[in-house]
């Protein structure tokens, strides 16, 4: 009988002692929670047309990965319709995908001001944050809430334009270099080139920070002079190049895999409206592939251009 309490209260001890080493433990630190603090805005307009916003602050608690978010609502006017906080974590999910688990929330009566009590929360979502974006997913994908939040930029450093654009133009490094070639070009109408020989040098590099990419297509035939750089307002990189030919082009990059790069550009040209698809295929060593996918005239579709294939001369 001595033996037997003996043992149930080592069994104790023990348990004791373990949950004391568990509490102690310290999660580990997601890596994208250094993005969540900040002040981030959404506007938009409610099935009645007007126009409303909301803002959410989010300061971070002591526990890893724990945040608290107030959120206010305000109408087309500028005033506050609706303000609460909520307590929550964050658990990642696949590539930067994180889950929002809500653990605690509390609501603002307006008219005096005075905060509800804290209650129980389990609201959740899937969500990706970054220097200037948050992005919601609610529901299922197929009929979900979309929702995309703005930081408020501040003076930190942390939130770089710089650092966030040289990220995203990253991908983009594979056409880096000079490239040299030839085609049988067709007459295209739309940029003013006639059918000949033309012999095309294909220069690409990046500014010093490498947040803008800036190149020449020159030849025989036609200058044109392009850059390409992030959109911290949409998320996109985009597009824009003049010709010497009297052509102004703005795009954005819908689609890259594997080194293989469409864009989807239109502009002014002097002999109407250009809209286009081409594809930059860098998938082969050495080799840049430029083709027409699709070119429309005034809405009219143009003849096929061939594809031109440039070496890499450095």
């Amino acid at each position: 009988m001595k033996t037997k309490l003996i043992l149930i209260a080592l069994a104790g001890f023990l348990s004791s002692y373990q949950t004391g080493k568990s509490d102690h433990h310290n999660e580990e630190k997601i890596k994208q929670s250094d993005h969540i603090p900040g002040t981030w805005t959404r506007s938009w307009i409610s099935p009645e047309g007007k126009s409303t916003s909301m803002t959410k602050v989010i300061k971070a608690m002591k526990k890893p990965n724990q945040f608290v978010e107030t959120i206010s609502s305000t109408n087309e006017k500028g005033d506050i319709t609706s303000k609460w906080e909520l307590r929550f974590k964050i658990e990642p999910v696949v590539g930067n995908m994180l889950k929002f688990q809500g653990i605690q929330n509390r609501g603002m009566d307006l008219e005096t001001s005075k905060w509800s009590d804290w209650k129980d929360n389990n609201f959740q979502y899937l969500f990706q944050v970054d220097e200037f974006f948050w992005n919601e997913v609610m529901n299922d994908l197929e009929n979900s809430t979309k929702r995309r939040f703005t930081r408020v930029m501040s003076s930190n450093k942390k939130f770089s334009y710089k650092d966030l654009a040289k990220r995203k133009l990253s991908i983009l490094k594979p056409m880096i270099g000079t490239w040299e070639g030839s085609v049988e070009q067709v007459e295209v109408k739309a940029y003013g080139i006639p059918a000949h020989t033309q012999k095309i040098k294909h220069p690409i590099q990046f500014n010093k920070d490498e947040t803008i990419m800036f190149w020449h297509w020159g030849s025989d035939s036609i200058d044109a002079y392009g850059a390409q750089s992030y959109d911290a307002s949409t998320g996109h990189i985009i597009k824009n190049y003049h010709t010497s030919t009297g052509v102004q082009m703005t795009g954005k990059l819908i689609a890259w895999n594997d080194n293989k790069f469409l864009w989807e550009r239109n502009g002014n040209t002097p002999n109407g409206f250009l809209y286009e698809k081409c594809l930059i295929d860098l998938s082969k060593a050495g080799i840049f592939r430029h083709k027409i996918v699709v070119r429309t005239l005034n809405g009219v579709p143009q003849p096929e251009e061939p594809e031109i294939l440039l070496k890499k001369v450095n």
